[in-house]
């Protein structure tokens, strides 16, 4: 029972509840697709008069039921039945696709790798999920590698099997935006042997013809001077309000490439990414500014 538990807890933490949630579950009641819902608030409203905030709240919590009431293995199966259910539409585009240890001679980590689905061409989804997974495996071999490298030349500088300490790695995704459009995440690996060799990669993508999105699709041709003068202004604002120090005058020598890296919010804005050590002190870390905001209508 303890394992069951374990398992079951792991894919509730796994679950994606988009920020949309409380709208398409509303949508779908008003609509009658989760009779089992709309029943429940119908009886409860009948016997108990309950105000309205607290109908919806019994809605949603009811809701979340039936998705977590599903029995699950902690499988990729079991998560991608996700998709069957109404109350997600095409909401729900990012999934766990496999989780799983690395455990060997040199190295110890946890992998995650993301899966697109709910894609309306089926060979775009291919596409990406083929994309995504080519990624992470060369990310794994890159670690591979560089750990046996490192075990190398500790035990030729004097180190032991006994003292030394495995690298640890982990492999992680994030999604920032989706839609039936535009699909923004992230890919990251962060591990102990030394921050240079940590990925940060962004994706963003356009959902109908599988192509990667750059600043200028998003931004227009005069993307450049957009990202300059907007990183400039919020740099000496948080320069007096939050007191980081940037270099704005290598800033403005800087070319802003229309392949910079970038994400999209949740909200639709525009993020562009400066690494670390790029803008500011290391102290300091990544930066991002707003730069933008996403208009989907331009994009068929």
């Amino acid at each position: 029972m303890d394992d069951q538990l374990k398992r079951l807890s792991q894919f509730y933490d796994n679950i994606d509840i988009p920020d949309q949630l409380g709208h398409v579950i509303d949508e779908a009641i008003s609509k009658g697709r989760i009779r089992e819902v709309k029943h429940m608030d119908n009886h409860i409203n009948r016997r108990h008069r309950l105000p309205m905030w607290i109908k919806r709240v019994s809605a949603t919590v009811a809701s979340l039921l039936i998705i977590l009431g599903i029995t699950v293995n902690a499988s990729s199966t079991a998560a991608e039945n996700i998709y069957k259910i109404p109350i997600l539409g095409d909401i729900a585009k990012v999934m766990t696709f496999r989780e799983y240890i690395i455990d060997n001679d040199t190295s110890i980590g946890e992998v995650k790798v993301p899966k697109i689905g709910n894609v309306e061409n089926k060979d775009i989804e291919k596409q990406i999920n083929d994309m995504i997974t080519a990624r992470v495996d060369a990310l794994i071999e890159e670690q591979a590698q560089l750990d046996a490298a490192y075990k190398e030349a500790y035990l030729e500088t004097g180190g032991t099997e006994a003292t030394y300490q495995k690298i640890e790695t982990t492999i992680d995704y994030k999604k920032y935006y989706t839609s039936d459009k535009i699909l923004s995440f992230q890919i990251y690996k962060y591990q102990t042997l030394a921050p240079a060799y940590n990925d940060i990669l962004y994706y963003n993508m356009h959902l109908k013809t599988g192509e990667t999105l750059t600043l200028r699709d998003v931004l227009g041709d005069d993307f450049a001077q957009v990202v300059k003068q907007s990183v400039e202004k919020q740099m000496l604002s948080r320069m007096e309000k939050e007191n980081i120090l940037y270099d704005i005058d290598h800033f403005k020598t800087m070319e802003i490439s229309e392949d910079r890296g970038f994400y999209i919010e949740g909200n639709g804005d525009i993020v562009v990414v400066f690494p670390k050590y790029e803008v500011a002190s290391g102290a300091a870390g990544q930066q991002d500014f707003i730069v933008g905001h996403i208009h989907e209508a331009s994009f068929n």
